[in-house]
């Protein structure tokens, strides 16, 4: 089922069924987007309970108070999911119960055209969440020097032809829009090989310039250091990796939390959205669902 504008929460019966909500719970979404998620978590919460939702993004943090409202049991905060910490000591909390983090990026940022995630909704490159925030696609694109844009697309896009797309990029500067770079992008690499693939060739570079953008992966590593501790002992980590860069920084701090006993996990391997869901909500294919349960400080067990 989609939320308010078309948005749809990925695995939200997986979600809630290893999140673990109780009533009187504190419970942090660290990525709120549509709040599809914090509308299922919610009534879990209940009687006593506390939501704290985050969004870097302040349109989307907007449609999360028009759509709640402000009762009391939900705190609303600007804020990137990587200074949980201050967030949850501002909310007067010293710990909490359950924390979400849903990595995807929200249907309704990739169909807000102005935005400039998408190239199927032409704009000017942006693709920032927070737009407080100086980096921008364009400074990305047509600023940084070839060898950083080659690595960027490389490692962050899993594209093959990452010099070969940088040099038409270089040759073609200034690019203005998105539409201009998929194009761009689509001429690049060859013809024999975009035939073979399922998605556009630019559908990864602009994933791989969005990343760099909103420096994602290193606001999650940040956030992976902090969360542990925050949470009470049997209180519940639930991440949503979209990415494959994503997913391996996930399962490494998981493995390492664990082997240093600040956690177990409750699920080895991740779990991934079912035939049905992927078939009603394409979005979800790549999904990934990992859990860590915190323990109790050693001495303690």
């Amino acid at each position: 089922m989609e939320d308010g504008g078309g948005h749809v929460p990925v695995m939200r019966r997986e979600v809630i069924e290893h999140l673990e909500p109780r009533p009187g719970h504190v419970v942090v979404d660290g990525t709120a987007g549509g709040g599809g998620h914090a509308e299922a978590i919610r009534p879990h919460l209940q009687p006593g309970g506390q939501l704290i939702l985050l969004d870097r993004d302040r349109g989307a943090l907007q449609r999360l108070m028009n759509r709640f409202g402000t009762p009391p049991d939900i705190r609303f905060f600007h804020a990137n999911f990587c200074d949980v910490d201050e967030v949850v000591c501002e909310a007067g909390h010293r710990q909490i119960d359950g924390c979400l983090a849903d990595l995807g990026v929200s249907s309704l940022q990739l169909g807000e055209a102005a935005r400039g995630f998408s190239f199927d909704r032409p704009a000017r490159l942006d693709m920032r969440y927070d737009r407080s925030q100086d980096l921008t696609a364009d400074e990305v694109v047509n600023r940084w020097p070839a060898e950083t844009l080659v690595e960027a697309i490389r490692t962050y896009g899993d594209q093959p032809f990452a010099r070969r797309i940088v040099r038409a990029i270089v040759d073609a500067r200034p690019v203005e829009r998105t539409d201009d770079l998929a194009a761009i992008v689509a001429d690049a690499v060859p013809a024999a090989w975009r035939r073979k693939q399922k998605i556009h060739p630019a559908t990864r570079v602009m994933q791989a310039i969005r990343i760099v953008v909103n420096d994602e992966l290193g606001s999650l590593r940040t956030f992976l250091d902090k969360i542990f501790p925050l949470l009470r002992p049997g209180g519940r980590l639930v991440v949503l990796a979209f990415h494959s860069g994503e997913d391996r920084i996930v399962k490494t701090r998981f493995r390492e939390a664990a082997r240093d006993g600040w956690v177990r996990l409750p699920v080895t391997r991740p779990l991934r959205p079912t035939p049905e869901e992927v078939e009603a909500n394409p979005r979800a294919r790549s999904a990934r669902l990992r859990v860590a349960e915190r323990l109790p400080p050693a001495g303690l067990l």
